[in-house]
């Protein structure tokens, strides 16, 4: 990711460093863990000073918070394709299967979903906040007009409020399914099974619940 030059000066070299800023955050978040994710990791992979991450981004959480945008817009763009055949169907098992096997199949965006009160939303200016939550606005619209689509039942208002209800799901489920290894070495004891976790199983059947919930108002 080292660039090519040294300063960037032109629109294009500005774009370039940025996205290698970002694409070595994303790197060091998939080999280790979200505390592994400093500045100083960060400019390394880049192949950048430190000094110069805050050229394009205030913070380390203003980086995260960029990752976390992107991966929930490319996720939210999976979900409309892949919940598109069930319109109109009103398929709730089908959607729950959906929603909770295109989300494990992306731990990044688990991991910052289930940081963003936390970790995320620290250390960052109110325009950076604003910004980033214009477009959870428009990310939840589409999420919302895409489960009325294949859920005719659930109004858009509901939708919009159930989503709020799966972030927070992510938020719990997350740590627990992926807790630290100390802890997985004690759990592994039979008289301790019923703290092990399966995300992805318990996730489909959490969003199942909520969706049967929501549509039983």
């Amino acid at each position: 990711m080292v660039s090519d030059f040294q300063r960037a000066r032109s629109d294009a070299q500005k774009e370039q460093r940025r996205a290698a800023i970002l694409q070595a955050a994303a790197a060091l978040l998939d080999e280790g863990s979200l505390e592994a994710v400093g500045l100083n990791a960060i400019a390394r992979r880049a192949g950048i000073a430190k000094s110069n991450v805050y050229r394009y981004f205030e913070s380390r959480e203003q980086i995260l918070l960029e990752l976390l945008t992107s991966d929930e817009a490319e996720w939210v763009g999976a979900l409309e394709l892949a919940l598109a055949p069930l319109a109109e169907q009103g398929d709730v098992d089908a959607v729950a299967d959906i929603i909770a096997r295109t989300l494990a199949a992306r731990p990044r965006l688990c991991l910052l979903s289930a940081t963003l009160s936390s970790v995320l939303e620290q250390n960052l200016s109110s325009e950076t906040i604003e910004a980033f939550k214009d477009v959870a606005l428009g990310l939840g619209v589409r999420i919302a007009n895409t489960l009325h689509a294949a859920l005719p039942a659930l109004s858009v208002a509901a939708a919009t409020e159930l989503v709020h209800y799966v972030h927070a799901l992510i938020a719990g489920l997350w740590p627990m399914g992926h807790p630290p290894e100390a802890v997985r070495a004690v759990v592994a004891a039979p008289r301790f099974a019923v703290f092990r976790h399966a995300f992805p199983a318990e996730l489909q059947r959490g969003v199942r619940a909520l969706l049967r919930g929501f549509l039983d108002r």
